[in-house]
């Protein structure tokens, strides 16, 4: 059951970037599309889960957020925290139009809530888990992320990884995106690593296996 989930939520990351989502008469979705902050996320519920799923970077306004990590924030206003984040992931994210409208999408008939994203997209579902789940704990939580940059320090990692165990983090091949920003910033990556695709040579970096395509044919067995 849980290699048909994470072919799903591979198939959902994929196709975040799609200006038009494609509809099923047994999933009620929701799309947020927000021109301030240039987020696309998607929200599809079928019986009692919930699946959230956000677009990576697919514009110049996006690539000016990726880059922003040269200076992490406190995520939400606790100042005797040592926990930082990307301070470009976690402004966009905050932002009313994108975080309240997808709170209010948590009803009391949604027991399981699943996240997932490709590359700036998987970012965003990381800070979403871990915000929804200090506000509803008593949710079940399960994240894919694919191609995911770090996101936070070794502080926030630690949370998170306490708070959302079921967390799997694909890195295919020798993406590039996935070693960024660099540790020596103090980036940490969270979640349960899983290695799909080519195998991994140290020092070598590919910006071409970073694609939707390649993840999902990694995940099939599938090397290119």
């Amino acid at each position: 059951m849980i290699q048909n989930d994470i072919l799903k939520m591979a198939e959902y990351s994929g196709i975040a970037y799609q200006a038009i989502q494609p509809e099923c008469s047994n999933i009620r979705l929701k799309v947020i599309d927000d021109p301030e902050t240039d987020i696309q996320c998607i929200l599809r519920q079928k019986g009692n889960t919930l699946c959230i799923s956000f677009r990576g970077t697919d514009s110049l306004k996006d690539f000016i957020t990726d880059v922003q990590f040269w200076k992490k924030k406190i995520p939400y206003d606790n100042h005797n925290s040592r926990i930082r984040v990307h301070s470009g992931f976690i402004e966009r994210y905050k932002k009313r139009q994108i975080r309240d409208c997808i709170r209010f999408c948590i009803t009391e008939n949604i027991e399981k809530i699943q996240l997932t994203g490709h590359s700036y997209g998987a970012a965003l579902a990381v800070l979403c888990a871990v915000d929804l789940q200090y506000h509803f704990p008593k949710k079940d939580y399960e994240v894919f992320l694919f191609g995911c940059p770090r996101v936070g320090n070794r502080a926030f990692a630690s949370s998170y990884n306490k708070r959302i165990f079921k967390t799997l983090r694909f890195e295919n091949g020798n993406d590039l995106v996935t070693k960024i920003p660099f540790c020596l910033l103090g980036y940490c990556h969270v979640g349960t690593k899983v290695h799909i695709g080519r195998k991994r040579i140290a020092g070598i970096y590919s910006i071409g296996q970073h694609f939707c395509q390649k993840y999902y044919a990694g995940l099939l067995g599938f090397e290119q």
